[in-house]
């Protein structure tokens, strides 16, 4: 009798908690996701800062280049067709077409969420991307070049690594979202992709070690930044129409 009593009152402590967390959930998860996303802010861009220092001072210029001499020794044909390919796959004309597909693709079934989400991220990539290049004057790599871009910008960051971690990372998101069953499956693909991506650039001979590091870390900071504006925004539609 004392042993049903006591799974009585445990069951209805637990219903107590559950109901409590449950009315709170919003604040709780909001709360959570915030302190989340500005942990990884301020350690992408800790590392961005860290890497910046060394680049400036020139403390990386040895690193770099024996890097650069390193995945040199390890060309050969059939790499130089998969490199070059997934260079193109992080350039600005596969990013644009994806960006305007998925774009006509959310509008088409007013999903205005999902259509801010991608535009802020993308669009505002691309402008921070831009930004930080004007800030320095660093030159690309004159030990080969497999491919003729005709840049004009500073070798320092890599924008193929950043926007693709920012266009890349956001779909790889919202497709973790919609399928939770393949969640890990997509985000590994999705990782591997931009490390292909970011290779890639070494290996045609266009980035030094430190640009592709540099875009990594700009390229998570903000598409940390765009997934948890798209998350308060879901949420706070979600809770608009009672799904919460």
């Amino acid at each position: 009798m004392t042993m049903f009593r006591f799974r009585q009152k445990a069951a209805q402590l637990v219903r107590f908690w559950q109901q409590q967390f449950n009315s709170q959930s919003l604040l709780s998860l909001h709360s959570l996701m915030l302190i989340k996303g500005i942990l990884i802010f301020l350690l992408s861009m800790g590392v961005f800062l860290y890497i910046t220092d060394g680049v400036i001072n020139q403390k990386t210029q040895d690193w770099d280049l024996k890097i650069m001499l390193a995945i040199q020794k390890t060309h050969s044909p059939i790499l130089d067709i998969l490199m070059t390919t997934f260079s193109n796959i992080g350039g600005p004309v596969v990013l644009i077409g994806i960006s305007v597909g998925l774009t006509v693709k959310f509008w088409l079934r007013r999903q205005g969420i999902e259509l801010f989400g991608l535009l802020w991220a993308a669009i505002g990539g691309a402008l921070v991307s831009l930004l930080i290049k004007a800030g320095f004057n660093r030159d690309r790599p004159q030990i080969w070049a497999m491919i003729h871009d005709h840049l004009n910008t500073s070798s320092y960051p890599s924008g193929h690594v950043m926007n693709g971690v920012v266009i890349y990372g956001f779909c790889g998101y919202l497709l973790g979202r919609s399928f939770p069953r393949w969640r890990g499956l997509i985000y590994l693909g999705t990782f591997l992709l931009v490390l292909g991506i970011a290779w890639s650039r070494m290996y045609v001979g266009l980035h030094w070690p430190t640009d592709v590091l540099a875009g990594y870390a700009t390229g998570l900071a903000w598409l940390d930044v765009s997934i948890i504006s798209f998350e308060i925004r879901k949420r706070r539609e979600e809770m608009r129409r009672g799904k919460i």
